[in-house]
């Protein structure tokens, strides 16, 4: 019966469309379009929301003298329809950005942080646990490693190193392009990515929403000289 309703009243409304007027069709046409832009700029203005920390995140964030952004998970958010490409599940440090197209360098996906999305970039974390960030420097021990070490620049190699990433261990400290959240915890994070950035960040894990998303406190340590891979 429904099924028999549902096509009665695609019927009607086909017989409406046609029964219309070039003009009216023109002017039913710009009504439309009216509308579909009153709703994508309030989708847009949502999304801002959506992707910003709370103000009571931003306020502790300039008391300790560090940035701040949220991270949504993949999982959740990705297919929605939001303007920023990647849909806020993607973070760049450099550009502080959330668009996939403006070198991201940490991403969220199944609570777990990752680094390293396209071509031969790659990148490495380390989770230093319990640490205030204010006394994270590239000196410190398990800091030190990341803040020295010297991307290569030729392809075959970079791809060695993509390989490294996925887990290797020095002075007792682990070093992946993947790691399980753990809020209140400080990571630090290498990321190279080729032709665009290299940066060393410390970030600590603020606290963590019903929806998954993370408010992250971080700062830079180093802003590395771009890395230019050899063409051959």
């Amino acid at each position: 019966m429904r099924i028999v309703l549902l096509s009665f009243f695609i019927a009607v409304c086909a017989f409406a469309i046609s029964g219309q007027t070039h003009q009216q069709a023109l002017d039913e046409f710009a009504n439309l379009k009216q509308k579909i832009e009153a709703i994508k700029s309030e989708a847009e203005s949502l999304e801002k929301i959506i992707l910003q920390p709370d103000k009571a995140d931003l306020i502790t964030a300039e008391q300790e003298n560090v940035k701040v952004f949220r991270l949504l998970p993949r999982e959740k958010y990705d297919k929605d329809v939001f303007k920023v490409r990647g849909g806020g599940v993607y973070y760049s440090f450099t550009n502080e950005s959330h668009s996939y197209d403006r070198t991201p360098q940490i991403g969220l996906e199944q609570n777990f942080l990752q680094v390293g999305f396209y071509g031969a970039s790659y990148g490495f974390l380390t989770d230093l646990g319990k640490v205030r960030l204010a006394e994270i420097e590239a000196k410190t021990k398990g800091v030190n490693l990341l803040a020295n070490y010297q991307p290569p620049l030729e392809l075959p190699k970079a791809r060695i190193e993509q390989e490294k990433a996925r887990g290797f261990e020095s002075e007792n400290v682990t070093y992946k392009n993947r790691l399980p959240v753990a809020v209140g915890n400080t990571y630090v994070l290498r990321a190279v990515s080729y032709n665009e950035a290299d940066v060393l960040v410390a970030f600590k894990i603020h606290r963590q929403d019903a929806d998954g998303s993370l408010i992250i406190f971080w700062k830079l340590l180093e802003n590395f000289e771009k890395p230019l891979l050899a063409r051959n």
